[in-house]
């Protein structure tokens, strides 16, 4: 054993002893790749190599111990190298795979709605709604209005009902034509001109965004209504609204906008001032009357008006349909040519 250690490395050893091993099994060769590199066990020519048996019995079997454990590390350190080498094929392949992944979310632009501020989403939200109520003004459409009193065992005791047709005039005032309006049969409050100012105005439309300065806008977050993701604003007069000019109408509440197209889908809020009168809390909804715009489509309230001697229970249904475009009629006249 010292011979052989001294002569050479261990596999010296295993060439010289392998052939005592009776019925050896493994012939064969490993070669292993690592980089552009190879490296090879020989194992086939190991066990070829001549035999040399010694006379020392004790010699003999001290060689076979030897050998068989230097064929052991030699498999091992085999095993180790192929996984190391598994190893490093497998760390690149991954290494290359976050590469790409990096570099395909990198190449990819994020979607507009990454970068949308509360103040961006309110501007354009006013710049959308400018442009629905021009769209407007440019069809004719129907309402139905119906006021009801309810009973607390919910009957009705009382209705007001008023069905007419709109028209707009080239500078935008809204032109009302009553179809129909019989009287009305509710006792227990008065319907005032306010209310129907109102049922024209903020319970229509919401925000008079031709007076958006009026107004204070807040970012309230995100939300889904009905499947579709939406913004919702706060709203609230920028002045506190003078209960001596009735005249003057602010609305107090919220509206939804869609994420896609900045358009209002649906209003709820309250109509002030107060005075000495009450109004309902109410909710008026759009929905698409074309490729381009949604216009308002309903509102409903149903609410208790607190006066100082009663509660009214009071529910309003209106309806908006039929939006139609309109052309509006132009008459052209010859002037006469002055003299030469």
């Amino acid at each position: 054993m010292t011979e052989i250690l001294s002569e050479g490395s261990v596999l010296t050893g295993v060439a010289q002893e392998m052939p005592l091993l009776p019925q050896w099994p493994w012939r064969g060769c490993f070669d292993l790749m690592l980089g552009q590199e190879s490296m090879a066990f020989r194992v086939r020519q190991v066990l070829n190599a001549p035999p040399t048996i010694s006379q020392n019995p004790k010699t003999q079997m001290m060689r076979t111990i030897q050998s068989s454990v230097a064929l052991a590390l030699t498999i091992a350190l085999a095993g180790v190298l192929v996984h190391a080498q598994q190893l490093s094929t497998a760390a690149r392949h991954t290494g290359e795979r976050q590469v790409a992944s990096v570099t395909s979310i990198f190449e990819v632009e994020p979607p507009p709605m990454w970068l949308r501020t509360p103040q961006a989403i309110i501007d354009s939200f006013l710049q959308t709604e400018s442009r629905l109520r021009e769209a407007l003004k440019q069809h004719t459409f129907k309402r139905d209005v119906v006021l009801q009193t309810i009973s607390s065992k919910g009957h009705v005791t009382g209705e007001y009902v008023r069905n007419s047709e709109f028209l707009f005039d080239d500078r935008g005032n809204r032109i009302e034509r009553v179809t129909y309006h019989p009287p009305s049969t509710i006792r227990e409050m008065r319907i005032t001109k306010e209310d129907i100012q109102d049922l024209a105005g903020a319970q229509l439309l919401g925000v008079d965004i031709a007076e958006s300065a009026k107004y204070n806008f807040h970012y309230r977050g995100e939300e889904l209504l009905d499947g579709k993701r939406v913004y919702v604003l706060n709203v609230e007069p920028a002045n506190k609204p003078n209960p001596h000019r009735m005249r003057e109408r602010y609305f107090r509440g919220a509206v939804w906008i869609d994420a896609a197209t900045f358009q209002m889908v649906k209003v709820r809020g309250i109509v002030e001032p107060h005075g000495k009168q009450r109004f309902p809390l109410f909710e008026t909804w759009r929905e698409s009357a074309g490729a381009t715009f949604a216009f308002p489509s309903r509102t409903v309230a149903d609410d208790v008006l607190h006066f100082p001697n009663r509660n009214v229970n009071y529910r309003i249904r209106v309806r908006y349909y039929d939006y139609k475009l309109f052309a509006s009629t132009v008459s052209v006249k010859e002037l006469d040519q002055p003299g030469n």
